[in-house]
């Protein structure tokens, strides 16, 4: 898909999906405002994608950077075309041992964060003419997963704004897509020192595409969802999971 001239927004943009989103991007001639509080991994990343990777480092947990962000890009772009919703963390926990704190932040990164990009980004949006905002959200947003909270909250609300936003913010066009098991450094922190072995011998079993996603599986859909052959798709849940929300125990458990 080209995107000669488009000028798109993603979050997240150092590492996993946000990073392969940011690649495929580029690769069909956009120019990616790359949006990450890690310096590091994307002074990395810019010196591999060169100069149409535009790193940003922005705290989006705070509504003053995200307005001096929006600034910036219309005072250095004039447009956005495309606001990739993708920056998250996760802290998986029962509900009776969830702690206040990380409650807190990781609400604020999933659930407020895209709020006010959206917010703050709404007039550039509609600008561009086909201007559309893709929200990562999560399979775990319409499936039951054992201890997955707030995770799984907080991805649910992502769906339920994205779908109110198609009424709400008009001008627009709103999706969402739903990834499923994505090979990406959030696994380590729910899985530890067996994610690596589990990654390769036991996921793929499970799996009904029997492999586990990559991060450039997701970057196809929201590619797709922000084209121009998407142009008339608005509203839409794109589940990208290998046909995991389809499982049931008793599946898993002949696998």
């Amino acid at each position: 898909m080209q995107f000669d001239s488009w000028v798109v927004m993603v979050t997240g943009a150092a590492s996993g999906i946000g990073l392969g989103t940011s690649k495929r991007f580029i690769n069909g001639g956009a120019t990616v405002i790359a949006v990450d509080i890690n310096k590091e991994n994307l002074a990395k990343a810019a010196s591999e994608l060169g100069a149409r990777y535009v790193s940003k480092v922005c705290d989006i947990c705070k509504v003053s950077e995200i307005k001096t962000l929006m600034a910036d890009v219309e005072n250095e772009f004039g447009r956005l075309d495309t606001l990739v919703n993708n920056a998250a963390f996760a802290n998986f926990q029962n509900p009776e041992n969830v702690e206040e704190a990380s409650y807190d932040a990781e609400m604020t990164v999933l659930v407020k964060a895209p709020i006010f990009l959206v917010k703050h980004g709404a007039k550039l949006l509609r600008a561009a003419g086909n201007g559309s905002v893709i929200n990562i959200a999560s399979a775990a947003a319409i499936v039951s997963i054992d201890n997955y909270c707030p995770y799984g909250i907080g991805k649910a609300a992502v769906l339920k704004f994205t779908q109110d936003s198609v009424i709400s913010v008009p001008g627009i066009r709103h999706n969402a897509v739903l990834p499923g098991l994505i090979d990406t450094p959030i696994l380590p922190n729910v899985y530890g020192e067996e994610a690596s072995a589990m990654l390769k011998e036991e996921f793929p079993k499970m799996l009904p595409c029997k492999r586990v996603g990559q991060p450039d599986d997701i970057a196809k859909a929201v590619c797709f969802l922000a084209s121009d052959d998407a142009d008339y798709v608005n509203g839409t849940t794109m589940l990208v999971d290998g046909g995991m929300s389809k499982l049931n125990p008793f599946s898993m458990m002949q696998s």
